[in-house]
Parts: structure tokens; sequence; C-alpha cells
């Protein structure tokens, strides 16, 4: 059987759907079950874990061969926490396999505020008594749509930096198809092409119909425009990882895993909201 954890959000409901698709043997995973019900099909076993309770995932696991572990989100100090706890849990279980989504950006050095949370999932995945597949993720497309292209003036602290997105779904795809065979192995997952922030906004406007624009901003004049519009842990997680692609990390691209393009991701999605609204 093939455990999907953080099945009630975006990476781990698609990866649910395309195993069962596929007549995998799957069962989602996650803490609420009325989340659960709305974007898992009827039909499909759903199991209450949370992953700062370890003897909830040790039920959970406890039949399981296979496991696809998504991330879990929010405050460093408790994701480090909540990965120890499913790494350990699954380290006690029958799981001969997972299949982790971790990023790019995990090496000493970075400034990024979410590295450190990454690096320290990573090292313990590559110690544990089973075999692991670790998807290093780019930027994601979506993240890009929900938070920088909100308005037409894209004004960021990026200067010239590139980035090479990858969108939610291409992820999930990439997900299923290490679990259902690979083992032991690294994947880098970004877009095939890099594109500068001037780069995005032109595709933002082709895809859009909006016309988009892009300028460079201080630092800190991002980081307080950050302090007065949301909570922490994001005035810094953001920040830092704006510091991060400035230093060239989110730049390389990959074809290791076949991938949608950033301007087809972006009249996808704006398909899909105008069909949404009908």
């Amino acid at each position: 059987m093939i455990l999907v954890t953080g099945a009630s959000g975006y990476v781990g409901s698609r990866a649910v759907r395309q195993l069962a698709e596929r007549g995998a043997a799957v069962t989602a995973v996650g803490r609420d079950e009325a989340r659960l019900r709305k974007v898992i099909p009827e039909g499909i076993p759903l199991v209450i874990a949370d992953y700062d309770d370890p003897a909830s995932l040790d039920r959970a696991f406890a039949h399981a061969r296979k496991l696809i572990f998504v991330a879990s989100d929010g405050f460093a100090e408790d994701m480090i926490r909540q990965h120890a706890h499913v790494i350990d849990a699954a380290n006690r279980s029958p799981i001969a396999q997972t299949v982790f989504t971790s990023i790019v950006d995990v090496e000493d050095g970075s400034p990024f505020y979410f590295a450190p949370v990454y690096r320290d999932a990573e090292r313990r995945l590559k110690s544990a008594r089973f075999s692991s597949v670790i998807l290093r993720c780019g930027l994601y497309s979506d993240f890009i749509l929900q938070h920088w292209l909100r308005e037409t003036v894209i004004s960021l602290p990026l200067a010239d930096a590139r980035i090479a997105p990858i969108s939610r779904d291409d992820v999930a795809a990439a997900a299923v198809h290490a679990v259902l065979g690979a083992t032991d192995e690294t994947w880098q997952l970004t877009g095939a092409a890099s594109y500068s922030m001037a780069e995005v906004a032109s595709a933002a406007t082709r895809a859009l119909g909006k016309p988009h624009s892009y300028q460079a901003c201080a630092p800190e004049v991002y980081f307080e425009r950050l302090a007065a519009g949301v909570d922490d842990p994001w005035p810094e997680a953001f920040s830092t990882l704006c510091a991060s692609i400035r230093e060239g990390r989110y730049a390389a691209t990959s074809s290791h895993f076949s991938q949608e393009d950033f301007e087809s991701f972006l009249k996808r999605s704006t398909q899909g909201q105008s069909l949404s609204r009908v």
C-alpha cells in the first residue's frame, strides 16, 4: 500500500488521484477529515494522522510499504520537529521506500529561511533504514502566480536574477512516477527554461491579458511591505527567498521530468479560473 501524507493539500491530493487512476492501492493521510473529504475522491481510504502526533503516525504507517511524504509548512522549528516525527515513524514501520518533496535550495550558506529545514530532513532520510527519492523542487509556478502576479506592477528585490519555475502539478506527477519505480535517487525538479522577472512580466502580459511590468526594489523596502501585510514567519521567509534567488540558487534548469513551461501554466490557470466562475 502507498500512503500520501499532506493529502488535503494540492500536491498530495493530486498524487493520490493519479495513483488511484493508475490502479494503485493508495491511502490519503491528513489531520483534518473534513478537508480530506473535500479533495479526495470517494472510495479512496483516508487515515487521520498529525505530524505532531507520533502515535497517530505509527497507526497510519503500520501497514504501508511506500510513502509520499509531502513537507509541512510554517515556522522552521515546527517543520524540523514534524519532519523528524514522520521519518522516525517511518523507521519504526514496514515502509521500504519514501518520496520526499524537498527544495533545490538546501546548501550550507544559503540565506533562505527554510534551507536548514530541508537540509535536516534530507540528512535524516539519508541515514534512515529505508530507501528515499528526494525531489528537490524549484520555485513553484503557482507561488509566482498567487503572490507575485497579484499586482500588475511586480516590485521585488531580485535585480536581474533568473528563476526556473515548475508547477505543483508537475511535482505531483514526478512524485507518483518516483514512488512507482525509483529508489535512492535525488531529482532536481525545475523548469526547463529560466526567466528574469522582466521575462516573467512579459509572459504574464501575454497569458493573463493584462499588462504586467517589473521594477526592482530594495530588500528593506520589500521586507517592510511584507511586515505590514503578512504574519510571521512569512516576511523573513519571503525576503530570504529573494536573497537566495539573487544569489542564483533558483536559476538552474532541468529536464529530469517532463514539465509544462511557465507561460503555458499561466494560460491553463487562467482558463481554469474562468471555467470555475461559469
